[in-house]
């Protein structure tokens, strides 16, 4: 039984890289967002970056009301599928090249059009999204992905309340999509 411990622990560790398709319910919700104003979307990625094309239909939540957070602007960012995020200012990722902001609908909703960003640093799946919610306390909350996401980084990110795991699907284009709640805490109109 000894010899047969890593073999187990490898699969019980292991990644299920499958990527299902959106129901009917979850493809109706994303064209919801669609027809929103475009102060509500934002897009990091043109149709020439490397990568798979990846659309997020966010809404963000007061999280102890559960309210929509309303006009509220939001920052992302984050690394290129080779793990880069090439700032713009050096040693400041917060303005890496892809970036970019939007502003909550009344629904506390924004939709977000980029590419799966790569892996960032020495570790292999750890692929994620920043999100800075202006006006909240802590501002920092971050978008990881299920399929791209290891065992550590799961157990870390259910003990966080600045993580979220997105879990993705695929549209009848191909596109990865990922719809997801993200609750920001202690939240502060200025």
């Amino acid at each position: 039984m000894i010899k047969y411990l890593p073999l187990l622990f490898l699969i019980a560790c292991g990644i299920d890289r499958e990527i299902p398709e959106l129901t009917t319910e979850e493809s109706e919700t994303v064209q919801e967002y669609e027809p929103m104003e475009t102060l509500h979307h934002v897009q990091l990625s043109d149709e020439n970056e490397p990568g798979e094309p990846l659309i997020l239909a966010l809404q963000f939540v007061e999280r102890s009301s559960k309210e929509p957070l309303t006009n509220q602007k939001v920052h992302f960012y984050h690394a290129d599928l080779d793990g880069e995020y090439r700032p713009s200012v050096p040693g400041d990722e917060t303005t890496a090249r892809l970036s970019g902001a939007a502003i909550t609908d009344s629904l506390g909703r924004i939709l977000l059009k980029t590419t799966l960003p790569g892996d960032y640093g020495s570790s292999a799946d750890n692929r994620h999204i920043h999100t800075t919610v202006f006006g909240a306390k802590p501002e920092a909350y971050d978008i990881h992905f299920r399929q791209y996401t290891g065992w550590m980084g799961r157990n870390f990110i259910e003990g966080s309340d600045q993580h979220f795991l997105s879990d993705l699907k695929k549209d009848e284009s191909g596109n990865l999509i990922s719809l997801l709640t993200i609750e920001v805490k202690l939240h502060s109109k200025k």
